[in-house]
């Protein structure tokens, strides 16, 4: 491989990276993000000794270096009980009316762009809490987020002192001396990880690798990133292969406006209660718990 004495990624070849990034993982990357794509993209270009042209072959060939790239290029900002009013809803409706309709169940649930983890803790406790046994599958497309999760260890800066405190107390207990959170075997065993792509949730061939029959969806945070066709893709194969019958769909606060008649598929009926807005999987009777919106 050649060697460059200097590294100059304009905006335009910065460009060609961003599509390599949007046509792997379906991120379109804000504005405020791409400086750190461009970064890692000169310090890893000059720790290989190599062009840039020699750089994006690697991309392209090599399954390792994609990863690489792939992490270090994705958002994983997250903290515990994040939107704390949704969670507010789940403790004091969803969840006990779900353990009412069924009794002695396991609950599966999806926690779809997990980041490092937060969220799929955050709905076990919650879970365990209101007695319901959870089955937790955790699914980033970013490996490094996944092994952290695995590891069920959270640095105190996860615990925010305004959105999400009003659960702290029920994890605090497993707070160490040095700050950080240390999560127990009793909870750990509720969670599993899976690196999945969302990208590929229409795909044929991996299909079968995405958690089936589930009951809660949290798929928060993503859509911001992905362009409209993309967001009716996901949203479309979430709810018709993904969901159970009567399941609850979470997205963001911040991203349910985004989600019109237009990218909602016709299983799904979007509901409010109070300000919060969250979608219902319709039954074969077609009916749901809730306000409806038309």
């Amino acid at each position: 491989m050649g060697n460059k004495s200097k590294i100059d990624i304009t905006e335009d070849i910065l460009d060609s990276f961003v599509s390599i990034l949007t046509k792997y993982t379906g991120i379109i990357p804000r504005a405020s993000h791409r400086d750190g794509i461009k970064n890692f993209i000169e310090t890893s270009i000059a720790q290989k000794k190599c062009t840039i042209e020699e750089y994006k072959q690697l991309l392209s060939e090599n399954e390792d270096i994609i990863s690489e790239f792939v992490n270090q290029s994705t958002v994983n900002e997250t903290y515990f009980f994040r939107e704390e009013k949704q969670f507010l809803l789940l403790k004091e409706k969803l969840f006990p009316m779900w353990k009412l309709k069924n009794p002695g169940k396991e609950m599966r649930i999806w926690s779809a762009a997990c980041s490092y983890g937060e969220e799929a803790y955050s709905l076990a406790v919650m879970a365990l809490t209101c007695g319901i046994t959870p089955s937790v599958t955790a699914t980033d497309i970013n490996s490094d987020v996944l092994a952290h999760c695995s590891n069920g260890i959270f640095l105190g800066t996860s615990l925010r002192p305004i959105d999400g405190s009003l659960f702290h107390d029920l994890i605090l207990s497993y707070k160490r001396e040095d700050g950080r959170l240390a999560f127990p075997e009793k909870i750990k065993s509720h969670i599993k990880t899976s690196q999945l792509n969302l990208v590929e949730l229409d795909s044929v061939l991996n299909t079968s690798l995405f958690p089936r029959n589930q009951n809660l969806i949290f798929i928060r945070n993503v859509f911001i990133y992905f362009s409209l066709d993309l967001r009716k893709m996901i949203l479309k194969n979430v709810a018709e292969k993904f969901l159970a019958e009567d399941g609850y769909l979470f997205v963001s606060m911040s991203e349910i406006a985004q989600l019109d008649s237009t990218v909602v598929p016709d299983c799904l009926e979007k509901v409010s209660d109070g300000s919060i807005f969250y979608f219902h999987k319709k039954t074969s009777g077609g009916k749901i718990n809730g306000s409806n919106l038309k």
